[in-house]
Parts: structure tokens; C-alpha cells; sequence
């Protein structure tokens, strides 16, 4: 079975959304445009924040200085849930946890849909030090491409810059982080190329009739994307963010997918514009 992730020419593989899920108990027992440039981000007071996503220091590690310029605005995003299960009417309670990134720093979050939907609460839980636990309200979604942006109370949150994910190419480096398992002590990061352009993946969905849901301008890379990657960004080496990780294989090795963050853009405009 494969995680999220879509190739139109790859009928029958389905990918699994990439939440780290609590199993459920039952309760008697208990979302600014970068690129190799910068751009700015209104910070909803009128004022505009600059981002740098251009060159590092001289001999400074590529890799490192992206990652080093990124991390601070990654966030846990957490959802938890209650169903009622028919015909005895059972209540149960569950968990997932995502991943999410600060997009604008009076606390507008992008992560992916599936990370938040169906939840009662949501809270993102910023990154040392400080680490705070903030409750979060989804203002914006979209199914079709599985993303989602939330928003939370807070003011100087540190913000990721949003590159172009049409100027990418095969075989660009690129760089994953998300908060793979639901491991405390920061988001993890692995490393690997684009592996592949605008494909369409089939994701596993048990909520639905089909039992999938097929989702457009996924970017495919072979950096490890791993359960509780959801929402997490996918940058360059200038530290711009060029996806939001979404889907991977749990049958073949080096095969992650990862939602093109242009096809994302549309959905923060609107966010930003609902917001302030």
C-alpha cells in the first residue's frame, strides 16, 4: 500500500495520508512569495516582514543554513476527535499529529487538510525554546488539493518565505521537515531530490465511498516523508518552501509526494484576506 501520493499512470497504487494517529479508545475505559528572491508578508498591522531566501555565508553548509532558516516557524499541529460508533452507540476518542508551518507571524499556519478534518480541537504547538500550545481555528480549506490554513493567537510568530514551484527541476535538491512520528525535541529533516513533476495520486481514505481521494500538482521526491510529515514543508536550498509534505509509500522505499506549494497559494491569499 502506498502513502499519499498520486501518478496518473499508476492505477491501483494508493498512498496513505502521512498523520502520526492515536488509536482510538473507547471512553468507558477511558497556512510570502520567495523563491531565489525575497518577498514581502503582511503581518495584518498594515506593516511588511521581508523574507531572505537567498545565499548563505561564504563556506556555511547549504543544507544546514536552509534548514537553520526554516525550522523556527515549523509547528506540531495536533487534532484530536470523537466518533460515535453505531449500532450500540460506543463513543470513542482519538488523536493525530501533523506537522505545520508559520506563514504569516500574527498566526496564519499551513498544513494539509487531512491533518485537521473531522477534529473537535486543533492546537499547534510552537518550537523550542518557548514551546507553546495554542488552540487553532480552521479558516480555510481545500479539498481538492488537501490543504488546509489555520490560524492562532499569537503576534511575532518567525515565518517561512513561499518559493515557486514551477521553476523547480528534476533532480533539485530538496529538503523535508515535519514532525515524523510525533517525536518531541523539534522537527526531523531529510534530504533528497524531485523526483518527479505535477503527478496525480490516488491517497487512501476510508471516510470516503471509494475509499481513496485523488489529488493534483503533487511534486514527488526522495527525501523520506514519514507519518506525521503531514503539512510539514518541502524547501529548497535557499530555504524557500516549494511543497507541503503530504503522502508516501508504505511499499516502496524512497518515494514521497509533497502538495506544489503554487497550487497552494491561491488558497493563503484567500486565508489572508479573511483574516486581515
Amino acid at each position: 500500500m502506498l502513502r499519499s501520493t498520486k501518478h496518473a499512470c499508476r492505477v491501483g497504487h494508493v498512498f496513505v495520508p502521512l498523520v502520526a494517529a492515536v488509536a482510538l479508545l473507547a471512553s468507558a475505559c477511558s497556512v510570502s512569495w520567495g523563491g531565489s528572491g525575497a518577498t514581502p508578508v503582511s503581518d495584518g498591522t498594515g506593516a511588511s516582514t521581508l523574507q531572505q531566501t537567498t545565499s548563505t555565508s561564504s563556506g556555511e553548509d547549504p543544507v544546514v543554513a536552509a534548514i537553520g532558516e526554516v525550522t523556527p516557524a515549523v509547528v506540531t499541529i495536533t487534532s484530536r476527535m470523537t466518533a460515535q460508533r453505531s449500532p450500540f452507540g460506543i463513543t470513542s476518542s482519538g488523536q493525530a499529529t501533523g506537522t505545520g508551518f508559520v506563514v504569516r507571524s500574527d498566526g496564519i499556519i499551513m498544513t494539509n487538510q487531512h491533518v485537521v478534518e473531522g477534529a473537535q480541537t486543533v492546537t499547534a504547538t510552537l518550537p523550542e525554546p518557548g514551546g507553546r500550545t495554542l488552540d487553532a481555528t480552521v479558516v480555510a480549506t481545500d479539498e481538492q488539493h488537501d490543504l488546509a490554513v489555520l490560524r492562532v493567537d499569537a503576534t511575532g510568530l518567525p515565518t517561512v518565505a513561499l518559493g515557486d514551484s514551477k521553476d523547480l527541476q528534476l533532480g533539485q535538491q530538496v529538503i523535508a521537515l515535519g514532525y515524523a512520528l510525533g517525536l518531541q525535541g523539534g522537527p526531523t529533516v531529510t534530504s533528497g531530490i524531485v523526483s518527479s513533476l505535477d503527478r496525480t495520486i490516488h491517497v487512501q481514505d476510508p471516510n470516503t465511498a471509494s475509499g481513496s481521494r485523488t489529488y493534483a500538482d503533487v511534486l514527488q521526491t526522495d527525501a523520506a516523508i514519514n507519518p506525521g510529515n503531514s503539512g510539514g514543508p518541502l524547501i529548497d536550498l535557499a530555504g524557500a518552501v516549494v511543497g507541503i509534505d503530504s503522502a508516501g509509500s508504505s511499499s516502496a522505499e524512497n518515494i514521497g509526494f509533497a502538495i506544489a506549494i503554487d497550487a497552494a497559494k491561491p488558497l493563503i491569499q484567500q486565508a489572508l484576506g479573511s483574516t486581515g
